[in-house]
């Protein structure tokens, strides 16, 4: 590598650490702040909490700080003329723009490796972490795998094969009843359980009775069955947000599970291929900063620099949260509403760029 890229690329490096960081550090003390103002917390739990949600945040924070970064990086090196320096010797700014995008593409494909391995794993221990230790609910448990979600509430053990949220309806449903000692006592399976008014109602099913005195359960069957449990629909969605918990793989399992029992999966779809385009928009970032960064001569200085990059950030993740929106609803494919926003920011970009040429 040239002295010359070594010296952009550390200058790049040593602003988009900052960004990082700082934007971490604010978003976290952010956090903390306002939950230790709005709940009883111990402010021990609130820190592990947290803690748990640090790499989360940071690839959150990835973005917005590239973009701070190469435009703190390219208009710091046009406000000293080395940006024009640099392009008396022949180096275009398609040359530097490639220089930048090598690195940014590196730390895209890293965010999605963090988005398929450790988010998911750190997601759920802080789930867990919650309900357990700070909502003292030693009782709960809750696992979605992508062939089966399992739900443990105080003697309870609900084993559902899917949950749809807007009809309020499970499908393959299975109750384990326990008693104080935690011995199997009852089993109702179901093959549909449907809310309502009077509590949930079970469709074509069995019951099953383990006696302690009788070695072998009893059977009945039934075509219809009021069944009464604590829980509600309320309770079961901590569901939708488990599946936040799921790696790529899983999560694409767990869609054509659900779409196979006739659920939607819009949302879900959604989710999915939101992590690719998120995972790549420091990419557009990158591209949408350079235009901004070196038109004419820079004034204003860094305050006038972070405030392009903030306007730009609004913009575009506005446009991306409205796609998301549109997908999950129906009125756009998932697929080109999680992508179309950054496509056309790009593609922006781009035109921007090549007026600088």
């Amino acid at each position: 590598m040239k002295t010359l890229d070594r010296y952009i690329i550390a200058l790049f490096l040593k602003n988009l650490a900052v960004a990082s960081l700082g934007l971490t550090a604010i978003y976290l003390f952010q956090q903390i702040t306002s939950m230790m103002l709005e709940n009883d917390f111990p402010t021990r739990q609130v820190l592990i909490f947290n803690f748990y949600q640090v790499p989360a945040v940071f690839v959150q924070m990835v973005p917005p700080s590239v973009l701070i970064g190469t435009v703190l990086t390219l208009s710091g090196l046009n406000r000293t003329n080395e940006l024009t320096a640099v392009f008396s010797i022949g180096i275009g700014l398609n040359r530097l723009m490639a220089l930048l995008l090598v690195f940014v593409f590196a730390i895209s494909v890293g965010m999605l490796f963090l988005q398929d391995s450790a988010l998911p794993f750190l997601y759920k221990r802080r789930t867990n972490f919650y309900w357990r230790d700070m909502k003292q609910r030693t009782d709960f448990y809750l696992d979605v795998k992508q062939n089966k979600i399992w739900y443990r509430s105080k003697n309870l053990i609900y084993n559902l094969k899917a949950f749809d949220l807007k009809t309020q309806q499970i499908l393959g449903m299975t109750v384990y009843s326990f008693d104080e000692n935690f011995d199997l006592v009852q089993t109702v399976e179901s093959e549909t359980a449907k809310f309502t008014p009077q509590g949930w109602k079970l469709l074509q099913g069995t019951v099953t009775q383990f006696m302690a005195d009788d070695p072998f359960p009893v059977n009945q069957k039934f075509n219809e069955l009021r069944l009464t449990i604590p829980e509600t629909p309320k309770d079961f969605q901590e569901i939708e947000k488990e599946v936040d918990g799921l790696s790529l793989r899983e999560l694409n399992t767990y869609i054509d599970r659900n779409q196979n029992a006739g659920l939607d999966v819009k949302s879900y779809q959604v989710k999915l291929h939101s992590r690719f385009s998120q995972s790549f928009i420091p990419i557009v970032m990158c591209i949408m900063a350079v235009p901004f960064s070196v038109r004419g001569r820079r004034e204003g200085g860094l305050a006038k620099d972070l405030g392009i990059c903030l306007a730009v950030t609004f913009f575009y993740w506005l446009f991306y949260s409205i796609g998301l929106s549109l997908g999950t609803n129906g009125a756009l494919p998932p697929v080109i509403a999680a992508w179309a926003p950054t496509l056309i920011f790009t593609a922006f970009a781009l035109i921007l760029v090549s007026r600088q040429d």
